[in-house]
């Protein structure tokens, strides 16, 4: 089996902007946009996915 390794250098791609882990199957949540300059996704794990769902469960 080949492991997926993260990412080298100063590119953060794959890390989670909860928990700052980084991981191969991050959900992207949004996407970053700006008028000068390169944009970006911001991800989650499955751990910090989970939490937010169960906060926004409790919330209603």
């Amino acid at each position: 089996m080949i492991e997926i390794q993260p990412p080298t250098g100063a590119t953060k791609a794959g890390y989670c902007g909860g928990c700052d882990k980084w991981t191969p199957k991050a959900r992207v949540v949004a996407e970053v946009h700006g008028d000068t300059g390169a944009g970006g996704t911001v991800l989650r794990c499955a751990d910090c996915d989970a939490a937010a769902a169960a906060r926004a469960r409790r919330r209603r």
